[in-house]
């Protein structure tokens, strides 16, 4: 399970990153993982799902170049902040920069999502999930959330839980505890329904292998 600020290393990472989002977007919202230069521009201009991850990769990015020159970096943490402004208010979704997020990405029907947890890598967030923290008790815990997890429609996910890898959180669930790995979850509040449950074909993508190391 990444950890919260383990995305936080050399600009590379997020470039990494960002490369596999898009490989993922290309491969279940386009035509394939090898679009065309003309599909690929209209989808960079107009799809409001690309934009908020987009938007939370460069804010990632924004903040760590912060680190290394002050001056630029600061520009880059302004213009992301508006950024951001504009893509909450326009496509109601915001992926707080403070948020911990691997890499694999999707976000479905982006309206009303908002996030800011620790996520691993091939995580999809369907439309109108909020995950985030406590409201009541002053308590800023996040959700950590593992690899390869399907969240759906309406979602609700709050407090300083720990959801496994490879769960499923039904539409319409809301969640306060601790969900193992591989378990579906479903309800309000959620219990898991079922065990070593396969949402291979829900994610409907597989992550690149990772080259050896020399």
């Amino acid at each position: 399970m990444t950890s919260r600020g383990a995305s936080r290393g050399s600009g590379g990472r997020t470039a990494s990153e960002f490369s596999i989002d898009l490989a993922k977007m290309y491969a279940i919202k386009l035509s394939g993982p090898e679009p065309g230069i003309a599909e690929k521009a209209v989808f960079w201009l107009l799809n409001s799902d690309f934009h908020v991850v987009a938007c939370y990769r460069y804010g990632q990015f924004a903040d760590r170049l912060r680190e290394r020159n002050r001056f630029v970096g600061t520009l880059a943490v302004a213009s992301h902040r508006l950024w951001n402004r504009w893509t909450t208010h326009v496509d109601h979704a915001d992926i707080h920069h403070l948020s911990s997020i691997g890499p694999g990405l999707l976000v479905m029907h982006r309206h009303g999502v908002m996030v800011n947890a620790t996520i691993g890598d091939n995580c999809v967030i369907h439309q109108n999930v909020t995950i985030g923290q406590h409201i009541a008790g002053g308590d800023q815990s996040v959700p950590r959330i593992g690899n390869n997890v399907w969240i759906g429609p309406g979602a609700i996910i709050t407090g300083p839980i720990t959801i496994g890898d490879g769960a499923t959180i039904s539409a319409g669930t809301v969640l306060s505890k601790d969900v193992p790995a591989g378990c579906l979850v479903a309800g309000n509040p959620g219990r898991v329904i079922a065990q070593n449950y396969d949402n291979a074909a829900m994610l409907n993508f597989a992550m690149p292998e990772a080259a050896p190391s020399a």
